[in-house]
């Protein structure tokens, strides 16, 4: 019979803090963008995903296995936090080609803030979706397969790594950025649909902010 994969392997669960606060930090960002470009009411996101958000930290917190309300919330708030960027993105747009009371350097803040929030959301949807999550993950994705394939998880790469490596946040983090300024896969591998969806997403939504702020910057350049 043929050896289990590495990534089969169970290991220690990753605490959800430190995500917790990377999450609070993204909605901090999407309320001073969305301040910034004029979206009435700019608390109005904001407040959901600061709700979502606590509700997710008292599902969590303190439990070695998520139920299925908990499961729920963080799929709702991630699903807010990228809706609430394409929103900005629109406001964004809308500010640089029909105008806007900002300054143009103003519009080129709120553009560069706006890519760095996208590049931290789908970080934040990356680690809470591939291969169902990251208690699924550390039990040896149970039911599940990878949908974000690593170097590292790769048969051929082994011994590169520990046999006991799995992805933390810091590795979706780096996915994110290559994906916002490549528009496409480098190193991990998007593997089922909703991880092509997501990572298309993603490219749009970065491709077009950078866009605009190319052309704001040409605008304005001196």
């Amino acid at each position: 019979m043929a050896a289990e994969p590495q990534w089969k392997c169970k290991t220690a669960q990753e605490s959800r803090r430190p995500v917790f606060v990377a999450a609070l930090v993204v909605i901090a960002g999407q309320a001073w963008v969305a301040h910034s470009l004029h979206l009435r009411p700019f608390w109005i996101f904001p407040l959901i995903s600061t709700v979502l958000l606590a509700a997710s930290i008292a599902a969590y917190e303190g439990r070695d296995e998520p139920g299925l309300v908990a499961r729920i919330l963080s799929h709702a708030l991630s699903t807010v936090l990228v809706f609430a960027n394409a929103v900005s993105l629109v406001m964004l747009v809308r500010g640089v080609f029909l105008g806007s009371t900002l300054r143009p350097s103003g519009l080129l803040f709120a553009g560069l803030a706006l890519w760095l929030v996208n590049l931290a959301v789908f970080a934040l949807l990356y680690w809470e979706l591939d291969g169902g999550g990251p208690e699924a993950r550390a039990d040896g994705y149970r039911d599940h397969y990878p949908d974000l394939v690593f170097p590292q998880q790769q048969a051929d790469q082994q011994g590169l790594a520990s046999a006991t490596w799995k992805p933390s946040f810091y590795d979706y983090v780096y996915v994110s950025l290559r994906s916002s300024i490549a528009f496409s896969p480098t190193d991990a591998m998007p593997y089922s649909r909703w991880a092509k969806l997501a990572m298309g997403a993603e490219n749009v939504l970065s491709i077009a902010t950078l866009a605009v702020i190319v052309a704001r910057a040409v605008n304005i350049a001196r």
